[in-house]
């Protein structure tokens, strides 16, 4: 009877050891999973930011140029109600 109790206590501590350890070790893999996760989202939005700043800049590149065409047109205009 001794034996048995002995085995059995035994399998049971080896069998927490057991879930403990594979818990820990999980949960050791999730983490550098998901830092590497982290550095590629910080990497593909460094990536689209340059793209949306390069973008913003050409729209206000020309809103400018139209802005100046207007103006232009407006001079223009006033100098021929001017000259009439």
């Amino acid at each position: 009877m001794d034996i048995r109790k002995f085995t059995v206590k035994r399998a049971v501590v080896w069998l927490l050891l057991g879930l403990l350890g594979g818990g820990v070790a999980a949960d050791w893999w999730e983490r550098q999973r998901a830092a590497g996760d982290i550095a590629d989202l910080k990497v593909r939005q460094a990536d689209q930011l340059k793209g949306l700043e390069g973008r913003i800049k050409d729209l206000t590149d020309q809103l400018n140029a139209e802005r100046q065409r207007r103006e232009a047109l407006e001079r223009a205009l006033a100098e021929l109600r001017k000259g009439s």
